[in-house]
Protein backbone atom coordinates (compact mmCIF):
# COMPACT_ATOMS: atom_id res chain seq x y z
CA UNK A 1 0.00 0.00 0.00
CA UNK A 2 1.33 3.45 -0.98
CA UNK A 3 2.34 5.58 2.00
CA UNK A 4 0.40 8.47 0.45
CA UNK A 5 -2.80 6.47 1.05
CA UNK A 6 -2.04 6.21 4.78
CA UNK A 7 -3.59 9.37 6.25
CA UNK A 8 -3.44 8.51 9.97
CA UNK A 9 -1.02 6.15 11.72
CA UNK A 10 -1.20 6.01 15.51
CA UNK A 11 0.98 3.15 16.84
CA UNK A 12 0.59 4.44 20.45
CA UNK A 13 4.19 3.52 21.29
CA UNK A 14 4.81 6.57 23.46
CA UNK A 15 6.05 6.15 27.06
CA UNK A 16 3.39 6.30 29.76
CA UNK A 17 2.71 9.86 30.84
CA UNK A 18 3.02 11.31 27.34
CA UNK A 19 0.38 13.91 26.45
CA UNK A 20 0.86 13.30 22.72
CA UNK A 21 0.08 10.27 20.58
CA UNK A 22 2.25 10.80 17.52
CA UNK A 23 0.86 10.32 14.04
CA UNK A 24 3.47 8.62 11.85
CA UNK A 25 1.62 9.38 8.62
CA UNK A 26 2.64 12.31 6.45
CA UNK A 27 -0.28 14.37 7.79
CA UNK A 28 1.24 14.51 11.31
CA UNK A 29 -2.26 14.67 12.85
CA UNK A 30 -0.97 14.02 16.37
CA UNK A 31 -3.51 13.12 19.05
CA UNK A 32 -3.80 15.02 22.34
CA UNK A 33 -4.10 12.57 25.24
CA UNK A 34 -6.28 13.36 28.25
CA UNK A 35 -6.18 10.82 31.06
CA UNK A 36 -5.38 7.77 28.95
CA UNK A 37 -2.29 5.70 29.72
CA UNK A 38 0.31 4.01 27.52
CA UNK A 39 0.76 0.38 28.51
CA UNK A 40 2.21 -2.80 26.93
CA UNK A 41 -0.05 -3.72 24.02
CA UNK A 42 -0.32 -5.88 20.94
CA UNK A 43 2.71 -4.38 19.21
CA UNK A 44 4.91 -2.41 21.57
CA UNK A 45 2.75 -0.09 23.64
CA UNK A 46 -0.99 0.56 23.33
CA UNK A 47 -3.28 3.26 24.68
CA UNK A 48 -5.55 2.35 27.61
CA UNK A 49 -8.85 4.16 28.11
CA UNK A 50 -10.69 4.05 31.43
CA UNK A 51 -14.07 5.76 31.45
CA UNK A 52 -13.76 9.35 30.26
CA UNK A 53 -10.16 9.22 28.95
CA UNK A 54 -9.71 10.54 25.42
CA UNK A 55 -7.21 10.91 22.60
CA UNK A 56 -8.33 13.75 20.35
CA UNK A 57 -7.12 14.31 16.79
CA UNK A 58 -8.07 17.87 15.91
CA UNK A 59 -7.34 17.67 12.19
CA UNK A 60 -10.22 16.59 9.96
CA UNK A 61 -8.19 14.08 8.03
CA UNK A 62 -10.93 11.60 7.01
CA UNK A 63 -13.75 12.87 4.77
CA UNK A 64 -16.73 10.61 5.47
CA UNK A 65 -18.20 10.39 1.97
CA UNK A 66 -15.28 9.12 -0.04
CA UNK A 67 -13.47 5.79 -0.08
CA UNK A 68 -11.76 4.97 3.21
CA UNK A 69 -10.51 2.17 5.42
CA UNK A 70 -9.97 1.98 9.18
CA UNK A 71 -7.78 -0.70 10.76
CA UNK A 72 -6.99 -1.21 14.44
CA UNK A 73 -6.27 -3.68 17.21
CA UNK A 74 -8.75 -3.61 20.10
CA UNK A 75 -8.85 -5.25 23.51
CA UNK A 76 -11.98 -4.75 25.67
CA UNK A 77 -11.38 -4.69 29.41
CA UNK A 78 -13.10 -6.24 32.37
CA UNK A 79 -15.17 -3.63 34.26
CA UNK A 80 -17.07 -3.70 37.54
CA UNK A 81 -20.55 -3.12 36.14
CA UNK A 82 -20.30 -6.09 33.77
CA UNK A 83 -17.86 -7.42 31.24
CA UNK A 84 -18.39 -6.27 27.66
CA UNK A 85 -19.65 -9.08 25.49
CA UNK A 86 -19.86 -7.08 22.27
CA UNK A 87 -18.19 -4.28 20.40
CA UNK A 88 -20.58 -2.36 18.19
CA UNK A 89 -19.78 -0.37 15.08
CA UNK A 90 -22.19 2.57 14.74
CA UNK A 91 -22.57 4.37 11.41
CA UNK A 92 -24.61 7.54 11.67
CA UNK A 93 -26.21 8.95 8.50
CA UNK A 94 -28.05 12.20 7.86
CA UNK A 95 -31.66 12.03 8.95
CA UNK A 96 -33.69 11.17 12.03
CA UNK A 97 -32.82 7.76 13.53
CA UNK A 98 -30.83 6.94 10.40
CA UNK A 99 -28.03 4.75 11.66
CA UNK A 100 -26.64 1.24 11.28
CA UNK A 101 -25.23 -0.97 14.04
CA UNK A 102 -22.89 -3.89 13.43
CA UNK A 103 -22.24 -5.94 16.61
CA UNK A 104 -19.09 -8.00 17.11
CA UNK A 105 -18.64 -10.72 19.71
CA UNK A 106 -15.79 -9.56 21.95
CA UNK A 107 -14.15 -11.51 24.74
CA UNK A 108 -12.59 -9.25 27.42
CA UNK A 109 -8.80 -9.27 27.74
CA UNK A 110 -8.39 -10.62 24.19
CA UNK A 111 -6.99 -8.78 21.19
CA UNK A 112 -9.05 -8.44 17.98
CA UNK A 113 -8.08 -6.84 14.70
CA UNK A 114 -10.99 -4.79 13.37
CA UNK A 115 -11.42 -3.11 10.01
CA UNK A 116 -14.12 -1.20 8.17
CA UNK A 117 -13.94 -0.14 4.52
CA UNK A 118 -16.16 2.04 2.37
CA UNK A 119 -16.41 2.05 -1.41
CA UNK A 120 -19.35 3.94 -2.85
CA UNK A 121 -22.39 2.94 -0.81
CA UNK A 122 -20.89 -0.40 0.27
CA UNK A 123 -19.43 -0.88 3.75
CA UNK A 124 -17.48 -4.03 4.67
CA UNK A 125 -16.72 -5.06 8.26
CA UNK A 126 -13.85 -7.40 9.19
CA UNK A 127 -12.77 -9.18 12.38
CA UNK A 128 -9.31 -10.77 12.39
CA UNK A 129 -9.23 -10.20 8.60
CA UNK A 130 -12.47 -12.20 8.07
CA UNK A 131 -15.41 -10.44 6.42
CA UNK A 132 -18.33 -10.64 8.88
CA UNK A 133 -20.88 -8.29 7.31
CA UNK A 134 -21.54 -6.09 4.30
CA UNK A 135 -24.13 -3.31 4.30
CA UNK A 136 -25.29 -0.88 1.63
CA UNK A 137 -26.42 2.65 2.44
CA UNK A 138 -26.39 5.55 0.01
CA UNK A 139 -27.08 8.16 2.69
CA UNK A 140 -24.66 10.89 3.74
CA UNK A 141 -22.37 9.47 6.41
CA UNK A 142 -21.97 11.80 9.38
CA UNK A 143 -19.75 9.75 11.65
CA UNK A 144 -18.38 6.35 12.71
CA UNK A 145 -17.88 5.10 16.25
CA UNK A 146 -16.90 1.86 17.97
CA UNK A 147 -18.79 1.22 21.22
CA UNK A 148 -19.17 -1.33 24.00
CA UNK A 149 -22.39 -2.90 25.24
CA UNK A 150 -21.32 -1.93 28.79
CA UNK A 151 -19.91 1.49 29.50
CA UNK A 152 -17.35 2.41 32.12
CA UNK A 153 -18.24 6.10 32.25
CA UNK A 154 -19.19 8.13 29.19
CA UNK A 155 -17.03 6.14 26.81
CA UNK A 156 -15.62 2.79 27.88
CA UNK A 157 -12.74 0.66 29.06
CA UNK A 158 -10.20 -1.00 26.84
CA UNK A 159 -7.06 -0.68 24.73
CA UNK A 160 -6.35 0.42 21.17
CA UNK A 161 -3.20 -0.30 19.21
CA UNK A 162 -1.91 0.45 15.70
CA UNK A 163 -4.83 2.58 14.50
CA UNK A 164 -4.53 3.31 10.77
CA UNK A 165 -6.80 5.23 8.38
CA UNK A 166 -6.47 5.05 4.60
CA UNK A 167 -8.10 7.15 1.87
CA UNK A 168 -8.81 4.07 -0.24
CA UNK A 169 -11.00 1.00 0.25
CA UNK A 170 -8.65 -1.87 1.04
CA UNK A 171 -9.47 -5.35 -0.17
CA UNK A 172 -9.49 -8.32 2.18
CA UNK A 173 -6.09 -9.31 0.80
CA UNK A 174 -4.79 -5.79 1.51
CA UNK A 175 -6.06 -5.96 5.08
CA UNK A 176 -4.38 -9.30 5.71
CA UNK A 177 -1.09 -7.89 4.42
CA UNK A 178 -1.35 -4.68 6.45
CA UNK A 179 -2.24 -6.44 9.70
CA UNK A 180 0.49 -9.04 9.31
CA UNK A 181 3.13 -6.60 8.12
CA UNK A 182 6.25 -6.57 10.26
CA UNK A 183 9.58 -4.88 9.81
CA UNK A 184 12.36 -7.20 8.72
CA UNK A 185 15.41 -6.65 10.88
CA UNK A 186 18.09 -4.89 8.91
CA UNK A 187 21.45 -3.24 9.53
CA UNK A 188 22.22 -0.05 7.61
CA UNK A 189 25.26 2.19 7.43
CA UNK A 190 24.54 5.76 6.34
CA UNK A 191 21.22 4.56 4.98
CA UNK A 192 22.58 1.64 2.93
CA UNK A 193 21.73 -1.93 3.90
CA UNK A 194 24.73 -4.07 4.76
CA UNK A 195 23.39 -6.66 2.31
CA UNK A 196 24.07 -4.29 -0.58
CA UNK A 197 27.75 -5.08 0.07
CA UNK A 198 27.13 -8.80 0.51
CA UNK A 199 27.53 -8.44 4.29
CA UNK A 200 25.14 -10.18 6.69
CA UNK A 201 24.92 -9.82 10.47
CA UNK A 202 24.48 -13.00 12.50
CA UNK A 203 24.77 -11.48 15.98
CA UNK A 204 25.22 -8.20 17.81
CA UNK A 205 26.59 -7.24 21.22
CA UNK A 206 26.39 -3.93 23.03
CA UNK A 207 23.53 -2.36 21.08
CA UNK A 208 21.25 -2.04 24.11
CA UNK A 209 23.78 -2.48 26.90
CA UNK A 210 24.16 0.23 29.52
CA UNK A 211 27.63 1.68 28.89
CA UNK A 212 30.24 1.54 31.62
CA UNK A 213 30.30 4.46 34.07
CA UNK A 214 33.23 6.83 33.97
CA UNK A 215 35.42 6.91 37.06
CA UNK A 216 33.65 8.84 39.81
CA UNK A 217 35.19 11.03 42.49
CA UNK A 218 35.86 8.89 45.54
CA UNK A 219 37.66 9.04 48.87
CA UNK A 220 39.04 6.27 51.02
CA UNK A 221 39.00 7.25 54.69
CA UNK A 222 41.25 5.70 57.29
CA UNK A 223 39.41 3.75 59.97
CA UNK A 224 36.28 3.43 57.75
CA UNK A 225 35.14 0.53 55.64
CA UNK A 226 34.88 0.91 51.87
CA UNK A 227 34.91 4.32 50.21
CA UNK A 228 32.86 7.49 49.80
CA UNK A 229 31.72 7.92 46.19
CA UNK A 230 30.07 10.89 44.48
CA UNK A 231 26.98 9.21 43.00
CA UNK A 232 25.20 12.46 42.17
CA UNK A 233 27.05 12.83 38.87
CA UNK A 234 27.04 9.75 36.66
CA UNK A 235 28.57 9.89 33.22
CA UNK A 236 29.24 7.08 30.76
CA UNK A 237 32.13 5.75 28.77
CA UNK A 238 31.69 5.43 24.98
CA UNK A 239 29.46 2.56 23.86
CA UNK A 240 31.16 -0.43 22.29
CA UNK A 241 29.21 -2.39 19.67
CA UNK A 242 30.37 -5.67 18.16
CA UNK A 243 28.60 -7.11 15.12
CA UNK A 244 29.30 -10.70 14.08
CA UNK A 245 29.30 -10.59 10.30
CA UNK A 246 29.90 -12.74 7.28
CA UNK A 247 30.34 -11.75 3.66
CA UNK A 248 29.30 -13.85 0.66
CA UNK A 249 30.59 -13.52 -2.88
CA UNK A 250 30.37 -15.56 -6.08
CA UNK A 251 34.15 -15.68 -6.67
CA UNK A 252 37.48 -14.35 -5.37
CA UNK A 253 37.38 -11.10 -7.33
CA UNK A 254 33.83 -10.37 -6.22
CA UNK A 255 34.82 -11.15 -2.63
CA UNK A 256 37.75 -8.72 -2.66
CA UNK A 257 35.59 -6.00 -4.25
CA UNK A 258 32.79 -6.33 -1.71
CA UNK A 259 35.14 -6.40 1.27
CA UNK A 260 37.04 -3.37 -0.01
CA UNK A 261 33.89 -1.34 -0.68
CA UNK A 262 32.50 -2.15 2.77
CA UNK A 263 35.74 -1.32 4.59
CA UNK A 264 36.03 2.02 2.79
CA UNK A 265 32.73 3.15 4.27
CA UNK A 266 34.56 3.74 7.54
CA UNK A 267 37.21 5.93 5.91
CA UNK A 268 34.79 8.86 5.55
CA UNK A 269 35.24 11.90 7.76
CA UNK A 270 33.30 12.03 11.00
CA UNK A 271 31.03 9.33 12.33
CA UNK A 272 28.94 6.91 10.31
CA UNK A 273 25.28 6.33 11.15
CA UNK A 274 24.49 2.75 12.13
CA UNK A 275 20.77 2.04 11.96
CA UNK A 276 19.26 -1.21 13.20
CA UNK A 277 15.66 -1.70 12.07
CA UNK A 278 14.05 -3.71 14.86
CA UNK A 279 10.64 -2.01 14.93
CA UNK A 280 8.30 -0.72 12.18
CA UNK A 281 8.63 2.91 13.33
CA UNK A 282 11.33 3.03 16.02
CA UNK A 283 14.79 2.09 14.72
CA UNK A 284 17.89 1.98 16.90
CA UNK A 285 20.36 4.64 15.77
CA UNK A 286 24.03 5.13 16.61
CA UNK A 287 26.67 7.60 15.40
CA UNK A 288 29.79 5.41 15.32
CA UNK A 289 33.32 5.01 14.03
CA UNK A 290 35.45 1.94 13.48
CA UNK A 291 38.67 1.97 15.49
CA UNK A 292 39.93 -1.61 15.24
CA UNK A 293 40.98 -3.51 12.18
CA UNK A 294 38.43 -5.57 10.25
CA UNK A 295 40.09 -8.98 10.29
CA UNK A 296 38.36 -11.38 7.90
CA UNK A 297 38.76 -15.13 8.38
CA UNK A 298 38.66 -16.82 4.98
CA UNK A 299 39.73 -20.07 3.36
CA UNK A 300 40.44 -19.24 -0.27
CA UNK A 301 39.01 -21.43 -3.02
CA UNK A 302 37.55 -21.20 -6.51
CA UNK A 303 33.91 -21.70 -5.53
CA UNK A 304 31.48 -19.69 -3.40
CA UNK A 305 33.48 -17.35 -1.17
CA UNK A 306 32.36 -16.79 2.41
CA UNK A 307 34.36 -14.93 5.06
CA UNK A 308 33.58 -14.05 8.66
CA UNK A 309 34.66 -11.08 10.76
CA UNK A 310 33.87 -9.08 13.89
CA UNK A 311 32.96 -5.44 13.26
CA UNK A 312 33.85 -3.45 16.36
CA UNK A 313 32.29 0.01 16.48
CA UNK A 314 32.58 2.86 18.98
CA UNK A 315 29.76 5.30 19.72
CA UNK A 316 31.55 8.27 21.32
CA UNK A 317 28.30 9.89 22.53
CA UNK A 318 26.31 6.99 23.98
CA UNK A 319 23.37 8.93 25.49
CA UNK A 320 20.94 10.50 23.05
CA UNK A 321 17.41 11.49 22.11
CA UNK A 322 16.09 10.33 18.73
CA UNK A 323 13.53 12.32 16.73
CA UNK A 324 11.77 11.77 13.41
CA UNK A 325 10.96 14.47 10.85
CA UNK A 326 9.00 13.79 7.66
CA UNK A 327 9.50 16.12 4.69
CA UNK A 328 6.66 15.82 2.20
CA UNK A 329 7.07 19.21 0.50
CA UNK A 330 8.29 22.78 0.90
CA UNK A 331 5.89 23.44 3.77
CA UNK A 332 7.41 20.62 5.85
CA UNK A 333 11.08 20.99 4.93
CA UNK A 334 12.07 22.64 8.23
CA UNK A 335 12.71 20.79 11.47
CA UNK A 336 12.61 23.07 14.51
CA UNK A 337 14.01 22.37 17.99
CA UNK A 338 13.74 24.77 20.92
CA UNK A 339 15.92 23.71 23.81
CA UNK A 340 17.00 24.91 27.24
CA UNK A 341 20.23 23.38 28.49
CA UNK A 342 23.43 24.58 30.10
CA UNK A 343 25.35 21.56 28.81
CA UNK A 344 26.51 21.48 25.20
CA UNK A 345 24.76 18.97 22.95
CA UNK A 346 25.38 17.94 19.35
CA UNK A 347 22.55 17.52 16.83
CA UNK A 348 23.01 14.99 14.03
CA UNK A 349 20.25 15.87 11.56
CA UNK A 350 20.23 12.54 9.73
CA UNK A 351 21.18 13.89 6.30
CA UNK A 352 24.90 14.07 6.99
CA UNK A 353 24.91 17.54 8.57
CA UNK A 354 25.71 18.26 12.22
CA UNK A 355 25.34 21.23 14.55
CA UNK A 356 27.92 21.06 17.32
CA UNK A 357 27.89 22.62 20.79
CA UNK A 358 24.26 23.68 20.97
CA UNK A 359 23.13 25.21 24.27
CA UNK A 360 21.17 28.12 25.67
CA UNK A 361 17.93 29.15 27.32
CA UNK A 362 14.95 28.57 25.01
CA UNK A 363 17.41 28.50 22.13
CA UNK A 364 15.76 27.67 18.79
CA UNK A 365 17.65 25.90 16.04
CA UNK A 366 16.22 24.95 12.65
CA UNK A 367 17.32 22.72 9.82
CA UNK A 368 16.00 22.51 6.24
CA UNK A 369 15.94 19.20 4.40
CA UNK A 370 16.48 19.39 0.64
CA UNK A 371 14.57 16.31 -0.49
CA UNK A 372 11.40 14.57 0.63
CA UNK A 373 11.80 11.63 2.98
CA UNK A 374 11.93 10.45 6.58
CA UNK A 375 14.82 11.76 8.68
CA UNK A 376 15.94 10.89 12.20
CA UNK A 377 17.65 13.80 14.00
CA UNK A 378 19.70 12.72 17.02
CA UNK A 379 20.45 14.97 20.00
CA UNK A 380 23.53 13.58 21.74
CA UNK A 381 24.97 14.64 25.07
CA UNK A 382 23.76 15.05 28.65
CA UNK A 383 20.10 14.46 27.78
CA UNK A 384 19.04 14.24 31.42
CA UNK A 385 20.21 17.80 31.99
CA UNK A 386 17.99 19.33 29.29
CA UNK A 387 15.58 21.55 31.25
CA UNK A 388 12.99 21.80 28.47
CA UNK A 389 12.61 20.97 24.80
CA UNK A 390 9.92 21.40 22.16
CA UNK A 391 10.00 20.38 18.52
CA UNK A 392 7.80 19.91 15.47
CA UNK A 393 9.39 16.47 15.02
CA UNK A 394 8.25 13.21 16.59
CA UNK A 395 10.16 12.08 19.69
CA UNK A 396 10.93 8.45 18.82
CA UNK A 397 13.21 7.66 21.79
CA UNK A 398 13.33 10.14 24.66
CA UNK A 399 16.58 8.56 25.90
CA UNK A 400 18.48 5.62 24.57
Amino acid sequence: MDNWNLILNLPFDEPNGSSIAYDYSQNRADGQVFGAQFVPGKNGNAILFRGNDTCEVSQNILPMNVEFSMLMWVQPAEIECGSPKKLIWLLNFTGLENYVEVPIEAKPESWFSLAITRKGSTFNFYVNSSLIQTITNSGTLRGVSLNQDYYGGDFGYGMLDDVKFYNVALTQSDIIKELSKSKQQAYLLDGVNFKEYGVYVSGSDGVVNRPKLKAMASLSWDNYHGESVDLNHKFYEPREITLSCFVKAKDKNDFITKVSEFEQLFDKKGTQRLTIDVHPIKPLIYEVYCKDEIAIAKTWNDSLMVGTFKLKLIEPEPVKRVLKHMRVGESTKTCTITISTLKLVNIYWGDGTIDYDVSGNNFTITHDYDTNGDYFPVIAGCIDEIDSMSTNAIIVWNKI
